[in-house]
């Protein structure tokens, strides 16, 4: 079915806008998939499979995956996704490309909501110091 692959701890096994070449079904360790910013959307263990959704929406990789902690996986390549996808049943593939889609849209509200939550942080760190600056005024 797919080709062994092994990982240490924080190798990066592809990053956003890579193309997608393929697969991988954890066999063990931990895997992190991060937002642009390095946000982690989700930690994946054994069993889960990640790099799959630019095989069947035909897009570059939307998120970086990195190891949490050394490990291994199975690495299915594009072309054998494609012919299963496309052997599916046509409301197979409609439902999975639906959910695809919607995955992705979730990371990217992940993403704006993070951003919003450091730009309030940095206006609260500001606000105490405008604070204490003007308690010392007192």
């Amino acid at each position: 079915m797919g080709k062994k692959i092994r990982f240490e701890a924080d190798e990066v096994i592809y990053e956003i806008g890579d193309p997608p070449t393929g697969a991988f079904i954890v066999l063990s360790g931990h895997v992190d998939l991060l937002s642009k910013t390095g946000v982690r959307l989700t930690t994946l263990g054994e069993g889960e499979i990640f790099g799959e959704i630019g095989q069947i929406i035909g897009k570059v990789r939307s998120v970086t995956a990195r190891a949490r902690s050394k490990g291994s996986a199975t690495f299915i390549p594009k072309e054998q996704i494609v012919e299963k996808f496309q052997k599916a049943d046509a409301a197979v593939q409609g439902i999975f490309r639906a959910v695809a889609v919607r995955l992705q849209h979730s990371n990217q509200d992940i993403e704006i909501l993070y951003e919003k939550y450091e730009a309030l942080r940095a206006d609260n760190a500001r606000l105490n110091n405008d604070l204490l600056r003007y308690k010392r005024t007192l």
